[in-house]
């Protein structure tokens, strides 16, 4: 189940979770969602879904207009650095898949936005959050 569409506010999907109470049922953890649609920061999203979290999308934005627009890793309004510190202090082992609809050439952002999420992962600290530019 991911927190997407309808299902943005992890308190909903932790509850469908519960019901739910099966092994093979879990979570994919969009972290923009929640943040951006249900007003639920980094950690208590994460606090909320840890023990279903299977799966991980990855990617930033800012909204504008009423719009959401994609932004390069560190320049919008998700905290990926705490995300990542967060899975990898839970033990998370699974995927970390990057999630770009109709933005720039996968060319352009793809080695950008990897290399962003691997310095976060060793820790290094990747790319400095910045102001997206209209």
């Amino acid at each position: 189940m991911e927190t997407h569409d309808a299902w943005c506010d992890p308190r909903h999907v932790a509850e469908v979770m519960r019901r739910v109470d099966h092994p093979s049922i879990g979570v994919n953890w969009d972290m923009m969602h929640p943040v951006r649609t249900a007003g639920v920061g980094i950690q208590q999203s994460f606090d909320t879904l840890r023990d279903w979290i299977r799966h991980v999308h990855f990617h930033d934005g800012v909204d504008k207009d009423g719009e959401l627009k994609m932004v390069p890793i560190g320049w919008g309004t998700i905290d990926h650095r705490t995300a990542v510190r967060l899975l990898r202090k839970a033990g998370y082992d699974g995927y970390l898949s990057g999630e770009w609809i109709n933005w720039e050439p996968w060319e352009i952002h793809l080695p950008r936005e990897l290399a962003t999420m691997k310095a976060y992962e060793k820790g290094v600290g990747g790319a400095k959050r910045r102001s997206a530019k209209s």
